[in-house]
């Protein structure tokens, strides 16, 4: 009888002992789980300044032309969203190749196209500014799906002045979340390169390359 109380006795403390030792592991995984989630890197998204119609940058030229549902960023916020993967497409409204434009004085001015220099992964358009919604043409048809209407777009161009405009005739042709760097005139990629910011240099559009085709084009086919 002694024997059966011995064994139960020594059985109870050998589960007390595994019941304590579970439970402080419990609360070192718990502690550790804190002490990541107090250190976890704050991203772009909760320190970013947003500007619109009713909300101006103040220390922003007043040549910088605002439109109704496009938001407006500095061009180092737009980088850090970029990076943070905050956008959906990057949507750049110049052409494949280069051209060049002529000044006031004369001079020539150079216009690289998506093909010499682009940011990482965008999309070319080449669609000028000054297009109307209905000739609107984009070399990557984003106005396909209303998916693709409704992601997070961040729209550039040469120094943003082109950009803003397309931003503007995406707002009419029915895009509902549309993002631009700031002010412009001097946020578009030259900025962006001036700036030290990641590019691609040397690429090729292949229309029939499956990195051309994007997911929200897949959504709405039947």
């Amino acid at each position: 009888m002694n024997h059966i109380y011995s064994t139960a006795t020594t059985l109870l403390i050998i589960f007390s002992l595994a019941t304590t030792t579970a439970k402080k592991d419990n609360v070192r995984k718990l502690g550790k789980s804190t002490k990541r989630s107090k250190s976890r890197k704050i991203g772009a998204s909760c320190t970013r300044e947003v500007y619109s119609v009713v909300a101006p940058n103040d220390e922003w030229s007043e040549t910088h032309e605002y439109h109704n549902q496009v938001w407006y960023h500095s061009l180092k916020d737009i980088n850090a969203l970029w990076k943070d993967e905050y956008f959906d497409y990057v949507l750049d409204t110049r052409g494949l190749q280069d051209s060049t434009k002529t000044l006031s004085d004369g001079s020539k001015l150079l216009l690289e196209g998506w093909e010499t220099v682009h940011i990482p992964e965008s999309y070319p358009l080449g669609v000028p500014g000054a297009t109307p919604a209905a000739e609107v043409d984009m070399l990557v048809d984003f106005t396909s799906s209303n998916v693709c209407k409704d992601s997070r777009i961040f729209v550039h161009c040469w120094s943003g002045v082109n950009a803003n405009m397309v931003a503007k005739t995406l707002i009419e042709l029915g895009f509902t979340n549309v993002h631009v760097a700031g002010p412009a005139g001097t946020a578009g990629i030259w900025d962006w390169i001036d700036a030290g910011y990641e590019v691609v240099k040397g690429d090729k559009f292949d229309p029939n390359e499956k990195r051309f085709h994007p997911e929200c084009m897949k959504h709405c086919e039947v």
